[in-house]
């Protein structure tokens, strides 16, 4: 009797319910036993609809906003971004927060950021923690990308193993690292007694001593040879009479005892032919 009691007041219920609903047009809802408007995404109700009046929606203020259709008398206020906006926020759509390079969403609305702290060579895990309404909590951690004997090859873009020094007999300079190689000491490369460098300084020394004594020997003669050349003009000026020039004057005089050397020997020729013809 109970249960068929129980059944009765669901299928009340629930003809009431249907018979409401049907009452109600698209985007309306029921209140008060009357029918209100509601408001479209990017307003919100500033007065509800009355038996004379229908609803009455505003839009939503700055840094507000409303992405669906609702009868609240107020916006949902816009997210704050710590660092960047991927989307701004809009009357009808709430920001996208992102993070700079360098730093990582600590949770699934990257409302703060965190510090990347993983570096070359290693990967990031990350650690979602639910924390309730929705929000999921970000946690990372740094693991390597290669095994303990292995670096990552940043050309290559791969894991690569490294070498073992001792395997070649070699000892080792540089251990490596997450993503450098071992590097060996090569047998030319091992230190010496410091015969190598006294042998070094002593060719240098031997060396810089040959090109100053040749470098001196050349300025002795570049030297010599300057003084030869400017003491040559005199001698020749000295020894050879024929470059001199006479002025007018001892120019005449010389051509006069020209012709009177001339003239006497003309009279001496003279002279000589008369005495031999007598």
């Amino acid at each position: 009797m109970v249960w068929q009691k129980l059944a009765l007041a669901v299928c009340l219920l629930a003809v009431w319910t249907v018979g409401h609903a049907r009452d109600c047009g698209d985007g309306q809802i029921e209140i008060s036993g009357q029918c209100c408007n509601t408001c479209p995404p990017g307003t919100y109700m500033e007065k509800f609809c009355s038996d004379r009046l229908q609803s009455v929606c505003s839009p939503c203020p700055t840094g507000h906003f409303s992405d669906q259709h609702h009868t609240f008398d107020r916006c949902e206020p816009c997210r704050v971004c710590q660092q960047e906006n991927s989307e701004k926020c809009t009357a009808t759509t709430d920001a996208t927060c992102s993070c700079r390079s360098g730093f990582l969403c600590s949770d699934s609305i990257c409302s703060s950021c965190e510090e990347d702290k993983c570096v070359t060579g290693e990967e990031r895990k990350r650690i979602d923690v639910p924390s309730g309404a929705g929000l999921m909590k970000y946690s990372y951690q740094c693991e390597p990308l290669c095994s303990e004997h292995a670096y990552f090859d940043t050309r290559d873009n791969t894991c690569k193993p490294r070498i073992e020094c001792s395997a070649y007999g070699l000892a080792e300079r540089f251990p490596g690292n997450k993503t450098h190689n071992s590097v060996c000491d090569k047998p030319d490369m091992r230190r010496d007694d410091g015969s190598t460098s006294s042998v070094i300084l002593g060719v240098g020394f031997v060396s810089l001593s040959v090109v100053l004594l040749l470098f001196l020997s050349y300025t002795c003669v570049k030297n010599q040879r300057k003084h030869t050349e400017n003491r040559s003009p005199v001698r020749a000026a000295s020894t050879n009479h024929s470059e001199f020039h006479l002025s007018k004057e001892e120019s005449g005089l010389h051509l006069i005892s020209q012709a009177e050397s001339k003239d006497s020997n003309s009279l001496d020729q003279v002279h000589l032919e008369q005495v031999t013809s007598c």
